[in-house]
């Protein structure tokens, strides 16, 4: 990559960065809401293994997720803060370093640490950009650490993979690296019943694919390392539906429907889903400048001698995979609750639908080196386009955030009086107290006058005190 591309390439990445900054510092704001003062209380209580088991039995199986709510019980509500800034980092450290091992893979130089920084930059911004309830699903713990959590792991584990089979690994350490990708395929798998399906999906796709590239070679490092991350993955959807605590919750949905409803019900979902994206004006345009943004960099990027350009129709591949990938996800949802996912929910199709076209981009544009007319300045031409489709979505989002801060503020604000006020009642020796009806940013259910509505119970339960609250307003 020239100098002159490495200067635009920190141009572009300005403004999604700015945008990006601008989320962990609303999330500053973060409190608990809702279900978070059941499961800091339960985890507090219990402990790490005893929570799990508890939530196992009685609600569902997300193990993973359980494990989330051991560590952040650790410290507290004070840490409640700081996962929107901790959960961004390690999203763009780990698609970054993932970015930096496919790189290596592709016989590219690693001279430039601000190309493979655009792409995990683009990844997380055009994410977060489409995804339909970012309330629930970046700031709210309980959407968060099921929902976005995987989708870190997931970045780290494909980090892993190419290191693993682009390093000289001896046949004792093999067994190390492949038991490292059964563990952390199964720890990633074990956050929500929605990201699995789609997990076990991408690996056995990967891995028979890699099979057939191979010559059915059974000993093929890639192979190998995918054929332990999918029986991790198998494993940890086999251990959440087998958890007791599932037909406990399913008693509140209608049955199961049939095959066909299913599809009908997740075909629909589906369709509405990409609608919104397509025909957002901000939305169409944050994809569009990711995606042209992928398609420049995968034409200024230079390859070592030797290796192999990428063939045009893969990026089709990635495109289709990309698109395939985000619909796994409707059917688990609506065959639990015969509806499509929730809004929080589809923060996962968004990454898996992101993932596809940016990778398809990169992939076009790797074929297109080589194959442009000397007349037609396109590389100069894509960069502009790009460049003015990031700024004009960043700062729209921009916006968007800006407004949404002054809402997240207040709350933060009044809640900490609230709890001031709940703590002093405890340690006067009070055994109740009634606190005032307060709407939420993540419209996350709130205790009312009813002592045995389930939030009344957890928000007790946490302060040990009896809660109370008027009824919400419309």
């Amino acid at each position: 990559m020239t100098r002159r591309n490495s200067v635009a390439v920190l141009g572009i990445l300005i403004p999604p960065s700015i945008v990006i900054g601008f989320y962990m510092y609303i999330g500053i704001f973060n409190r608990m809401l809702s279900d978070d003062y059941c499961s800091m209380y339960q985890a507090q209580r219990l402990g790490l293994l005893r929570s799990i088991w508890f939530w196992y039995r009685t609600w569902h199986g997300r193990f993973s997720a359980n494990v989330a709510d051991w560590l952040l019980s650790l410290f507290g509500s004070e840490g409640f803060p700081f996962h929107t800034f901790i959960f961004l980092i390690l999203w763009l450290g780990f698609t970054t370093l993932a970015v930096k091992e496919v790189f290596h893979f592709r016989g590219y130089s690693p001279s430039n640490p601000f190309c493979m920084l655009l792409l995990g930059v683009f990844l997380v911004f055009t994410t977060l950009g489409i995804s339909p309830d970012i309330s629930q699903s970046l700031f709210w713990w309980g959407g968060v650490r099921s929902y976005l959590s995987p989708l870190i792991l997931v970045m780290l584990y494909f980090a892993l993979y190419y290191h693993f089979i682009t390093s000289s690994v001896d046949r004792t350490r093999i067994g190390v690296w492949l038991f490292i990708g059964f563990g952390l395929a199964f720890f990633t798998g074990g956050f929500s019943e929605t990201f699995t399906p789609i997990l076990v999906v991408l690996l056995a796709g990967m891995a028979g694919i890699r099979w057939l590239a191979s010559k059915f070679n059974r000993k093929d490092a890639s192979v190998l390392f995918l054929s332990a991350g999918l029986l991790g993955a198998l494993c940890s959807l086999i251990v959440m539906v087998l958890a007791p605590g599932n037909s406990i919750r399913q008693s509140f949905f209608p049955a199961p429907p049939g095959i066909f409803t299913i599809l009908r019900i997740a075909s629909v979902g589906y369709l509405t889903f990409l609608y919104d994206i397509f025909s957002s004006p901000t939305m169409l345009t944050t994809v569009l400048g990711g995606t042209l943004g992928a398609v420049w960099l995968g034409m200024s990027m230079n390859r070592a001698e030797g290796v192999m350009a990428a063939r045009g129709w893969w990026a089709l591949v990635f495109l289709l995979a990309g698109f395939f990938l985000a619909f796994v996800c409707f059917p688990p949802a609506v065959y639990g609750t015969s509806e499509p996912p929730p809004a929080r929910a589809l923060i996962v199709s968004s990454f898996f639908l992101v993932l596809g076209l940016l990778s398809s981009g990169f992939v076009f544009g790797e074929w297109l080196t080589g194959r442009i007319t000397d007349g037609f300045p396109l590389s100069s031409t894509l960069f502009v386009v790009a460049c003015s489709l990031i700024v004009f979505s960043s700062y729209h989002t921009f916006q968007t955030l800006y407004a949404m801060r002054a809402e997240h503020i207040s709350f933060a604000q009044k809640w900490d009086r609230v709890d001031a006020e709940i703590k002093e009642a405890k340690k006067s020796g009070l055994s109740e107290i009634k606190i005032p009806a307060m709407k939420n940013w993540a419209g996350a259910q709130y205790p009312t006058d009813n002592p045995k509505y389930y939030q009344n119970i957890c928000y007790s339960k946490f302060y040990d005190i009896e809660i109370s609250a008027p009824p919400l307003a419309p």
